[in-house]
């Protein structure tokens, strides 16, 4: 096969001499007369350009003619893969519904035909003079003849090539038109989205970026995050489109669709985190739940009351467990952050025959939808109202909730039953079902948790649709490259000017582990280093760079945060630390003695100023430090170690001694001790007794520190080098 890839890469680099000849080639190979007449119609007026020029005659439309032969002809490249995709790969789900559309007359048969039956859904609805009997039977086969149609639309529209300006007023008639649902117009941008996914159409990325004025949030929102998605991922073969990009230069001045970006950017990427979460959840916070549950069966425990568990939002007392609460607030917490915490609860749940169709997995929740047979179990008195109640309100995306409606209808009518006393019990006294349904009932659903929704809709189709090894899958690419203002030049034209917004989004990736994405923004908004209000910012800056291992420019930031900002304890020890990793220590010296004086009883910066000093040999500095620490905290081990060292260093011995011994009798630090006991033997010519001392102590573990040790008595000419060479080789051959 062609590389299509390399061609689109060398097309986007304006190289036409390499490609023009192999573009040729295979639109005759692949017989598409359209295509081929297409090809040779754009060679024909390159030839005429390159002729003109050759006779010296000047054009001032050369360059755009030329750039937009390589535009066209990056739209040719992609038709043509697709074409070849067709013919080779009959097996996949995408050629074999191509191949199935071909049956369909036409868009406008399509988007007539569903007109048509929503309209007869709406006359047979509102008939009264229709007995309730035929009106259903009716009803089942006008939802039936729905159904069909959502169907082949969605097929037609996720595998259509180029839309023409025909297709793009039909698609308009569909979506500005009252006459279809909003459920049917969802339906429709999601079958946009993923036909974008598999052909980058200009006119369809510019269909959904039109489509985002559109009243109806759930239409707008959807299209979009389809939008920055084919944006983000398929720039390469938009860049050349002036009218799109005009298009989106006039939204430049509304700040409402800036946020609406900037939002969108944030809960994409924060399903890039989904395998974290999930986890975080299935290791930590549920088995530690789960075991607060089990609680109940410890005798020593009451039993637990399901009512007081949930009444008034009191807690038993089992539930006052402080571990239990603290992984409840965390699950709360991701969950308020956008996290797709019940992804892995709900993975088990999507092989029920509804998510065998394609279009099944991006179809609004609704308890009215049609197309599910298993909803009528739910269609009313008490328990339609219990399910709206736990759905309208719930975190979970659309398809999850259609997940949990099946499993309700497995349950058969004891599932509503249960349902239903579990909800008398939780009401709040005064209120009933009614009243509090009626509330629920005037709550629109919040721009944030469509959003929210949609993209968990598309994750689970990803990552969980049975032909999902046929798919690019966006959100590997969206891990490894996340979408900011600076994926390409019309996002960061646009976005650019909200500082504030930036910040708050680079912060959103620098908590979620995107460290150069959120590197990236932070480095062009701290664009001087001496603004006192930018010492926050050169601190991100150098954590990320420290989380990326850049080692020099993590020092260098910090270094700019702590002269902007002089004496912030969290700049100077990241910078502390990092000097003292790096070897730098006369700087973590300097640091550490920083951080001493602002906090003078501090052990921490005691002890780490006092290490600090003893790796770069300044033992003598080190040893006032460490009694201050042994004053502060008398029972700590590791202080009374680190001064027993720096005392043998500055040969008092005999006061290290009493220390060593002292530390002989704790378990924690009686290796330890045994071993600066040995070398206080090896210094006063007791050689035997140190080799006694020292041969049950010292192992593989151990024996790196232990030669440090001695190398610093040898450059304190406080040990003889052919001794400690002598002691090591009996030690290491097992010298008795």
């Amino acid at each position: 096969m062609m590389d299509y890839l390399d061609i689109q890469t060398k097309l986007g680099r304006g190289n036409l001499a390499e490609t023009f000849p192999l573009i040729r080639q295979k639109a005759t190979e692949i017989g598409n007369w359209a295509l081929t007449e297409e090809t040779e119609n754009l060679w024909t007026t390159y030839q005429q350009m390159l002729q003109f020029m050759l006779q010296g005659i000047e054009d001032a439309q050369r360059e755009r003619i030329r750039t937009d032969i390589c535009r066209q002809l990056c739209y040719v490249v992609s038709r043509l893969e697709r074409l070849e995709r067709i013919k080779i790969h009959a097996e996949e789900k995408y050629v074999s519904v191509s191949k199935e559309m071909k049956r369909i007359p036409s868009f406008e048969s399509l988007v007539s035909q569903l007109e048509t039956v929503t309209q007869e859904i709406d006359e047979v609805a509102s008939d009264e003079l229709i007995r309730d009997s035929i009106r259903q039977h009716r009803m089942e086969s006008l939802a039936e003849q729905h159904e069909a149609a959502m169907l082949n639309l969605f097929n037609w529209t996720w595998t259509s090539e180029v839309w023409q300006n025909a297709d793009v007023d039909l698609a308009n008639r569909l979506l500005l038109s009252d006459s279809f649902s909003t459920n049917d117009k969802a339906v429709f941008i999601a079958a946009i989205t993923l036909s974008l996914m598999e052909f980058a159409d200009s006119a369809k990325v510019l269909f959904l970026l039109d489509s985002y004025l559109v009243e109806d949030e759930i239409v707008s929102q959807r299209a979009l995050t389809g939008f920055l998605l084919v944006l983000h991922l398929h720039f390469d073969r938009l860049k050349d489109n002036q009218e799109l990009k005009d298009r989106l230069h006039i939204y430049s001045d509304d700040s409402v669709f800036i946020h609406d970006l900037y939002a969108t950017m944030m809960q994409l990427q924060m399903s890039c985190t989904t395998d974290r979460v999930t986890s975080r959840m299935r290791n930590d916070i549920m088995p530690t739940l789960m075991q607060g549950l089990m609680a109940k069966k410890n005798p020593e425990k009451k039993e637990i009351d399901p009512d007081a568990f949930i009444k008034n939002g009191e807690n038993p007392e089992w539930m006052s467990d402080e571990k239990m609460n603290r992984k409840m607030h965390e699950m709360a917490e991701m969950q308020l952050d956008g996290a797709d915490i019940y992804f892995a609860s709900f993975s088990t749940l999507k092989g029920y025959s509804f998510f065998h169709q394609m279009p099944h997995w991006f179809y609004p929740f609704s308890l009215d939808n049609q197309h599910v047979p298993e909803l009528k179990m739910f269609a009313g008195g008490m328990v339609n109202k219990v399910i709206r109640l736990i759905l309208n309100g719930s975190p979970f995306c659309n398809s999850d909730k259609y997940s949990l409606c099946f499993t309700f209808s497995n349950l058969g009518s004891m599932a509503g039953t249960a349902i239903e006393a579990q909800i008398n019990r939780q009401l709040p006294d005064g209120m009933d079902v009614d009243e509090l349904a009626d509330s629920e009932e005037l709550h629109k659903p919040k721009k944030a948790d469509i959003r929210r929704h949609y993209v968990f809709d598309l994750y689970r189709f990803y990552h969980l649709y049975p032909y999902k090894q046929q798919f690019v899958n966006p959100f590997t690419t969206l891990k490894e490259h996340p979408v900011t203002p600076f994926s390409n030049p019309w996002l960061l034209e646009l976005m650019a000017d909200d500082k504030e917004e930036m910040a708050q989004y680079a912060d959103f990736l620098m908590r979620k582990e995107f460290y150069q994405a959120a590197l990236d923004i932070f480095a062009t908004i701290a664009d001087n280093e001496f603004d006192p209000d930018l010492a926050s910012i050169w601190q991100k800056i150098g954590f990320c760079h420290q989380k990326l291992n850049h080692t020099e420019e993590t020092i260098h930031a910090y270094t700019v945060a702590n002269s902007i900002k002089p004496n912030s304890k969290w700049t100077l020890s990241h910078l502390a630390m990092l000097c003292y990793t790096s070897g730098n220590v006369d700087d973590a010296v300097k640091y550490y003695t920083q951080l001493h004086q602002i906090q003078p009883e501090n052990l921490k910066y005691l002890m780490n100023a006092a290490q600090s000093m003893m790796q770069g040999e300044r033992y003598t500095e080190a040893l006032p430090l460490l009694y201050k620490a042994s004053f502060l905290d008398e029972e700590s081990s590791m202080v009374r170690l680190q001064l027993a060292w720096c005392l043998i260093v500055n040969k008092k011995k005999n006061e290290a001694m009493t220390h060593i011994l002292k530390l002989q009798a704790e378990d924690t630090t009686r290796e330890e001790a045994a071993i600066l006991f040995g070398i206080v033997m090896l210094m006063d010519g007791k050689m035997r007794e140190a080799h006694q001392l020292l041969k049950p102590v010292v192992n593989e573990e151990n024996i790196a520190d232990f030669k440090q040790k001695l190398n610093t008595l040898h450059r304190h000419k406080l040990l003889k080098g052919t001794t400690l060479t002598l002691l090591l080789d009996a030690l290491i051959l097992n010298i008795d």
